[in-house]
């Protein structure tokens, strides 16, 4: 699939530099011009479809965009901004916004993190792949949702997955991966240090020790989250721990694709 992204235009709060997740504002006249200007720069691109986020200013952006063209518009709820809880409508310079911005794990009080924000917007982009393999299609979305989409196209360290923007109507493009066939792996753990559970289950592991796994941090770059990710949202042994949003517990691949949430299975001699 082609895949072309857009960020919405400019809002209101975008000119004061406010913080805007949830809130629903419109655009403002620059942003208008700005998705009309977007609309002509792309004018010579055929897209089969266009999906956006349901939030007016994107709507709004699509809508502009797609003017005098025959493509259905559609949304999608996977598109909706990073909800920033408390720090909704603060100035992106706010010392504790930009200290949970770091923390890709910790919610935004009474918001989300990076991560549960990736879980939809990793499953979006598979899902509309999917779907529509050989299409052509334009995103039109929020300049969080644009970084996560960023992450999954290109391994970001931790400072350049903070440091990433897209302006107000600047466009990527991106080719969906091929999906990989018959690739054995062996025996993997994915946990994470921040995560108390998970360093217990490691220290398990070594008081007995069992060593004979690949210790996989999700925290450590966003390939490793994306594919910890990806497992969590399709494999229907999760099904349960996803109804619950117990994202925390340590998980077991082994080499025969079966899975476990018992550390204590993998003793000296067995499991793996």
């Amino acid at each position: 699939m082609k895949l072309y992204v857009t960020r919405h235009g400019e809002t209101a709060w975008n000119r004061e530099d406010k913080v805007c997740g949830r809130t629903d504002m419109p655009l403002n006249e620059a942003g208008v011009a700005q998705a009309r200007q977007v609309g002509e720069d792309l004018e010579g691109v055929h897209f089969d479809r266009v999906v956006c986020s349901p939030m007016l200013r994107a709507r709004q952006t699509a809508a502009l965009i797609c003017e005098g063209r025959d493509v259905p518009i559609e949304h999608d709820m996977r598109l909706v901004e990073q909800d920033y809880g408390i720090y909704e409508g603060v100035d992106r310079h706010d010392e504790g916004f930009l200290h949970n911005k770091r923390n890709f794990a910790m919610r935004y009080p009474g918001g989300e993190s990076h991560m549960s924000a990736a879980l939809r917007i990793y499953g979006f982009l598979e899902d509309w792949a999917a779907r529509c393999p050989e299409e052509t299609v334009l995103v039109v979305c929020h300049g969080g949702v644009c970084r996560i989409i960023e992450s999954y196209f290109h391994d970001l360290s931790n400072e350049e997955f903070f440091s990433f923007a897209m302006h107000n109507c600047e466009v990527r493009a991106y080719e969906m991966p091929a999906k990989a066939v018959g690739e054995d792996k062996p025996l993997r753990f994915y946990g994470s240090e921040i995560c108390s559970g998970c360093r217990q289950a490691l220290s398990l592991f070594y008081e007995q020790g069992f060593e004979d796994f690949t210790y996989i941090d999700i925290t450590a770059n966003t390939a490793n989250m994306k594919e910890f990710l990806a497992l969590r949202d399709t494999r229907p042994e999760f099904a349960q721990i996803r109804e619950e949003g117990r994202i925390g517990i340590p998980c077991f691949v082994q080499e025969d694709g079966s899975l476990s949430f018992d550390p204590e299975m993998f003793v000296p001699g067995q499991g793996g």
